[in-house]
């Protein structure tokens, strides 16, 4: 590939890394929300012996946008799980072969749970709000979708990075040993 598309996917690979911090600030306040919360609820529960009525809906809204962020984040920065044996077996050339498919399953479940999020998440009326507060869970559904959207754009800038370097002995989006 020319030089032109190794640079525009650079750029893209930037920018993707500017909204990963986007996602880790709005993770981090959204963890010092969700321990505010829970020493709250603790404090008033066992110390004034008079549980907050919906506490427990609070935090599971504000655990979704903490999980929606560590999705997204950890996308960016190669933090999900992953075993690479078939470097040591079979080199370079059998994981170009299987980097490739591995990114476009990723990126095709990604895109998929994000389609699913916005279109199908609630199912029915009731599912789309919590027990005790009524508070609609549809636009933290929204949310979890762009991440897993991000997910799926990094995906599809890795695969075309790999493309892009296919004939060279490294994938640039390879973690060094």
């Amino acid at each position: 590939m020319t030089s032109r598309v190794r640079d525009t996917l650079r750029r893209t690979d930037e920018q993707l890394g500017r909204v990963a911090v986007l996602f880790a600030v709005v993770g981090a306040v959204g963890v010092v929300v969700l321990m505010a919360n829970i020493l709250v609820a603790v404090f008033w529960r066992y110390a004034l012996n008079d549980p907050i009525f919906g506490i427990d809906d609070i935090s599971v809204m504000v655990l979704t946008v903490v999980a929606a962020c560590a999705v997204a984040y950890g996308s960016r920065h190669n933090a999900h799980v992953s075993v690479n044996i078939i470097t040591a077996f079979f080199g370079r050339k059998a994981t170009r072969v299987t980097d490739a498919i591995m990114r476009l399953l990723g990126l095709s479940i990604a895109g998929l749970a994000a389609y699913a999020l916005w279109t199908k998440a609630c199912g029915f009326e009731k599912a789309c709000i919590t027990g005790n507060l009524s508070i609609e869970h549809t636009w933290f559904y929204y949310f979890l979708g762009v991440a897993l959207l991000f997910y799926a754009l990094h995906l599809l800038v890795q695969f075309l990075t790999g493309l892009a370097h296919w004939n060279e002995d490294e994938d640039p989006n390879e973690v060094a040993d």
